[in-house]
């Protein structure tokens, strides 16, 4: 039976427990103090609330625990007028949880209680969901707050461990929390599809854990969680409402993902547009493209046959050789905001035919017998009838060089000091001596090379030399028709373009007529090999850039449309041709070989040459000595000596370099990166990796 009992309110906790003491005319020590309230300042400050204490004489341990049930009851009820006052604080504020409270009262045991347990005197301890404390004369037990468990010791917050007696007041709070689940639409990929991505709910349920006494307790929560989903289908659909989403939409993928739970998908797509097809042409001649070696076995070189080359193809007058295919444009789309999305451009063919071709409707053809010759170079296609020549003997002094427009056919062999050039294909059938030979696209020699020169496609390599070129004369010519354009707006008057040309070329742009110059002597000294819009295109830039004279009467519009007509120029010649232009020997000794597209060696090899590729190198022999150089990979059966001695392979950082076996002191470079072998390494495979270094795989 609780006696002598009494509640206080003051305007601190110290005040009203005094004030009961004094009632009561009792010491501290025979009472026991339940803080009901402690005093406060409501949310906003605009109120003082008073602490309120409630005092009880001590009795028997049964009593006490009544009174631990009574106090709880209490803390756990709320007025009416509490109640409103909360929620006019808490008003208009987005709380992102829901959390329920539970206070947990402590039982207190007295000093002289039995020996614990576990052989202790002293303790504490959880048990039914309640706390346990008892102590005894040396020892206090220690408590401390485990992760989201709150412990308030005398009504004040435990921050660290803390020693405590079965005099504290401990009261521990749980909070379960609800999370609600969430969801997110994003729209993606240029407003043509929507996704959404759903994060479940979590319900958490927490309760102490309970434990046996110890010295120092961890007063730790259980947890239970569920998962769940809370969102609707209207949610979603409402949702796409607001972002103006109302076509396209996946009502099932919706579902599915409502009802499967976390993760992401697709939910609206727009109407992608139907894409063109680009211009082309198609190839009309039997056995075109056949024999063509595609793919290069990386390791095993020696069953790769070069021998087995093209067939020679030959037209006849009146021959169709090929058909223009016309670029279909593409039908536009919606995106899911109806937004009109328009397809690709589309991009026609530019043909570029020779005299011995004629195009009738959309059909190309011959005017004349001989080879067909088709080079690709992006959007720009050049088709040509080429013809041949045919030398029964050796190239000496007695027959002179051979120069020919055309493919050339040499049946015997090329004597020392002698040139063959070809501005079509080159075959030789005997043997090459320090000789120089020259074709602007393919070249096979049935025998052996040695202190020769041959290059193949170097025109290639002088049309990437202009085009760069091209690029530098429009970047002043665009400031030079700007500076016209300007001057001509300020002074409100006709001034003459010729005398505004030069007198910018003189004060302002002076480097100008160097780089016209140089254009024109590269165009010059190539002029035989190259097209004649080149030739054309260097005569315009002498006559308006180097040559002005005061009596010229040059036209703004002419000035634009020579831009547009570089411009043109260098966007159809910025793309390089196919690699199609091949050299192709069996064994060379301590000569020069250069290839705009592949070099292939299909004999013993070569000795102390240097090779330079623009696409690939592919060696079927030994590589021994010398230096071997290609724009994208090399293919190598046998690098090197046993005796040693230094050769080196060397591709761009993103090239690539297979060796079926390295001996000593040979050196391989990927761009910046260098590598040498300082043994015999067979099954090589060399690369930059995605940080830029150098690795050797097998």
């Amino acid at each position: 039976m609780v006696q002598n009992s009494i509640t206080i309110k003051a305007e601190t906790i110290e005040e009203a427990v005094q004030t009961a003491l004094n009632i009561l005319q009792c010491s501290i020590e025979e009472i026991n103090v339940q803080v009901v309230k402690p005093s406060s300042n409501s949310l906003f400050g605009l109120r003082k609330r008073l602490a309120e204490v409630s005092i009880t004489r001590r009795v028997s341990v049964t009593d006490s625990l009544n009174k631990s049930n009574d106090d709880e009851n209490s803390i756990l009820t709320i007025s009416d007028e509490e109640l409103d006052g909360l929620i006019e604080e808490v008003y208009d504020f987005n709380m992102p949880e829901v959390k329920r409270t539970e206070a947990i009262p402590t039982i207190h045991t007295k000093k002289d209680s039995l020996t614990l347990a576990n052989g202790l005197t002293f303790g504490a301890w959880i048990q039914n969901n309640q706390v346990h404390i008892q102590e005894n004369e040396q020892r206090l037990p220690i408590i401390e707050a485990g992760e989201n468990v709150t412990v308030l010791v005398n009504e004040e917050k435990l921050i660290k461990s803390q020693l405590v007696t079965s005099q504290d007041l401990v009261t521990i709070e749980l909070e379960d929390e609800v999370i609600p689940s969430s969801f997110c639409i994003e729209v993606i990929n240029n407003n043509m599809m929507a996704t959404l991505s759903i994060k479940s709910g979590k319900s958490i349920k927490r309760s102490l854990e309970e434990t046996g006494p110890q010295e120092h307790l961890i007063i730790r929560a259980k947890e239970t969680v569920s998962s769940f989903i809370d969102i609707s289908m209207e949610d979603v659909a409402q949702r796409l409402k607001s972002l103006q989403i109302e076509h396209g939409i996946m009502y099932s993928a919706i579902h599915d993902m409502l009802k499967n739970g976390d993760g992401e998908t697709i939910i609206a797509k727009g109407i992608s547009p139907t894409e063109g097809l680009d211009g082309d042409i198609e190839v009309l001649i039997d056995g075109w493209g056949e024999n063509k070696v595609e793919d290069l076995d990386k390791k095993k070189l020696d069953k790769v046959d070069f021998r087995e080359g093209q067939s020679i193809l030959a037209v006849e007058v009146g021959q169709i050789i090929a058909q223009r295919i016309v670029a279909i444009p593409g039908r536009p789309g919606k995106d899911l905001f109806e937004r009109v999305v328009p397809p690709k451009p589309v991009n026609d063919v530019a043909l570029k035919l020779s005299k011995h071709l004629e195009q009738k409707d959309n059909f190309i053809i011959a005017l004349s017998v001989g080879r067909p010759y088709i080079e690709s170079r992006g959007k720009l296609i050049k088709i040509d009838i080429i013809k041949e020549h045919v030398h029964t003997g050796d190239v000496s002094l007695e027959s002179g060089n051979i120069r020919f427009p055309g493919d050339i056919r040499v049946m015997g062999n090329v004597s020392d000091s002698m040139i063959v050039e070809a501005t079509g294909r080159v075959y030789i059938a005997g043997t090459v001596n320090r000789a120089v030979i020259q074709s602007s696209q393919s070249m096979k020699i049935e025998k052996n090379v040695f202190s020769s020169e041959l290059s193949v496609g170097k025109v290639n390599h002088v049309i990437a030399r202009l085009t760069q070129h091209l690029s530098e004369l429009l970047t002043y010519l665009d400031h030079i028709l700007g500076a016209i354009n300007q001057i001509l707006m300020i002074r409100q008057e006709i001034l003459k373009i010729s005398y505004l040309l030069r007198l910018l070329l003189e004060k302002k742009y002076g480097d100008f007529q160097g780089l016209v110059n140089k254009f024109c002597m590269i165009v010059g000294q190539n002029e035989k090999e190259l097209d004649e819009e080149w030739t054309s295109l260097s005569i315009k830039l002498k006559t308006y850039f180097i040559t002005i004279s005061q009596e010229q009467n040059l036209q703004l519009e002419t000035l634009e449309s020579l831009v547009n007509e570089i411009r043109e120029m260098y966007e159809t010649y910025l793309s390089p041709p196919e690699p199609n232009v091949t050299i192709e020997l069996p064994y060379g000794i301590n000569s020069t070989l250069y290839s705009s597209g592949n070099i292939n060696i299909v004999g013993q090899g070569v000795y102390h040459c240097n090779l330079k590729a623009d696409h690939n190198v592919t060696i079927n022999g030994v590589c021994r000595g010398g230096s071997v150089t290609a724009g994208n990979e090399v293919f190598l059966d046998e690098v090197g000596s046993e005796n040693g001695g230094k050769t080196t392979i060397f591709v761009p950082s993103q090239g690539k370099i297979y060796i079926n076996y390295a001996h000593i002191d040979t050196v391989i470079q990927i761009g910046s990166r260098m590598y040498s072998f300082k043994q015999g390494t067979a099954n090589i495979r060399a690369s930059l990796d995605a940080d830029g270094n150098l690795q050797l795989y097998k």
